[in-house]
């Protein structure tokens, strides 16, 4: 009987062991996640930033800004607009 208590008591000690070390490393995965998570959410963030912006720099008052200061651009002078017709050369079946 001394036996198998001794055998119980190490089987009992080692199962306690091992869920310690489970617990340990849920709560390190637990820990991981969040900062994951946190990271995650920064860049949404970014990415939101990003979109504005995008939408900010691509409105037609801020190119029209950014053509005529930054590079010298003006609009045609009106007798140097041609129009070329659609089916010009074009044979359609």
């Amino acid at each position: 009987m001394g036996r198998l208590n001794i055998l119980l008591l190490a089987l009992v000690i080692f199962c306690a062991m091992l869920v310690v070390e489970q617990q340990h490393e849920a709560r390190t995965l637990f820990v991981a996640l969040g900062q994951e998570q946190q990271a995650e959410q920064q860049i949404e963030v970014a990415f939101t930033r990003l979109q504005l912006q995008q939408v900010t720099l691509a409105k037609g008052e801020r190119v029209d800004e950014v053509a005529r200061t930054k590079l010298d651009m003006s609009p045609p002078a009106p007798g140097s607009v041609v129009f070329m017709p659609l089916d010009g050369g074009f044979q359609r079946e």
